[in-house]
């Protein structure tokens, strides 16, 4: 093996990223090395690119950045209760839990209170290798494909929200068609929803709805369908759009938040909350690891196709053009291959 890699590297807290060559990690005790298959980009590294303000408080450079990946373990140094082998497929779970606070001990690793995020809080996968904690490391069934592995962690993110919701027999809004709002759609009617109906302005991501199974679509919520959704799951962050959940719900219904607001966002809590005596639960990341198993098992039993959704691919050295395509909307999910 070389010494040196390719890698996607946020270097100073600037916008932009740099791709460069650098050395391949070693994995430490308690880690496996992998050698990246496939990655896919979130939008959360657009924050990252964009060097935001989220970005501002979550990152400290230079950082190797990328969170969704498939790879092929090479090299394992520790205790290995999962029973993970070399050659395995592997994915990473994104929150680095501890184990041992609170939350860990309760069964909330997800959010962990000294949690790390890989690709966020240290070095992450748009590498041509990375290392991964074993704790964090999810084995992947052979029997899905190699696309659909780099894709689970935002699927998960997807189930996670629809499980909280609770959409069997359920009509069911969601708000914002990015790839998970997209997988949102086919988890809401893997899961029995009544009737899923999805709002986004971009007429490119409203078409993969459609492809996804979608009963309707729009780009402008109508308004005879105001406070008449039994669940709302609100996958945007944008300002307006939160505010379009809250008139959508009915009396007694329930509101999912997953979409994070660039600013902070003035609500009437009289209005929403109290007069119509809503049910609002916030979604952070997946439940570790119920979540991946639900998450495995539609993608075995073919109720969900990831495929559908991935519509570029690049080579890691193009990042800059894909990121391009990504903040033009006109894509479902983009991979990159190291």
């Amino acid at each position: 093996m070389k010494d040196t890699m390719l890698a996607v590297v946020k270097e100073r807290p600037e916008l932009g990223i740099v791709i460069k060559s650098i050395p391949i990690p070693k994995p430490q005790e308690g880690e496996l090395l992998v050698k990246v298959k496939l990655a896919s980009i979130c939008g959360t590294d657009i924050d990252i690119y964009d060097w935001n303000q989220w970005a501002k408080s979550h990152i400290e450079p230079p950082i190797v950045i990328g969170h969704e990946i498939v790879g092929e373990v090479l090299k394992i140094n520790g205790e290995n209760p999962a029973g993970i082998k070399i050659g395995d497929l592997v994915s990473s779970e994104t929150h680095i839990f501890c184990g041992k606070c609170s939350q860990c001990k309760i069964g909330n690793k997800h959010v962990c209170e000294k949690m790390q995020l890989f690709g966020i809080g240290r070095n992450g996968g748009f590498a041509q290798y990375t290392t991964i904690p074993i704790r964090t490391s999810w084995k992947n069934d052979k029997s899905i494909p190699l696309e659909a592995m780099s894709s689970q962690e935002p699927l998960g993110n997807a189930v996670h929200a629809v499980t909280k919701a609770g959409v069997k027999g359920k009509t069911v809004l969601v708000i914002g068609l990015g790839p998970i709002g997209l997988c949102a759609v086919a988890v809401a009617k893997a899961y029995g929803a009544t009737k899923v109906i999805a709002v986004n302005r971009g007429e490119y991501r409203r078409n993969l709805a459609k492809r996804m199974g979608v009963d309707e679509v729009y780009d402008v919520f109508p308004e005879e369908y105001l406070n008449k959704m039994d669940i709302v799951l609100e996958m945007s962050g944008n300002e307006t759009a939160i505010k379009t959940a809250f008139e959508a719900v009915k009396i007694t219904g329930t509101i999912i938040i997953f979409g994070i607001p660039k600013k902070e966002i003035a609500l009437d809590f009289g209005k929403y909350f109290i007069d119509k005596e809503l049910t609002v639960k916030g979604v952070f990341g997946r439940l570790i690891w119920d979540t991946w198993h639900q998450a495995s098992d539609l993608l075995k039993s073919g109720k969900i196709d990831l495929i559908t959704i991935i519509t570029h691919r690049f080579p890691l050295s193009e990042f800059e053009k894909a990121m391009e395509v990504m903040k033009s909307g006109k894509c479902g999910k983009i991979l990159l291959e190291p």
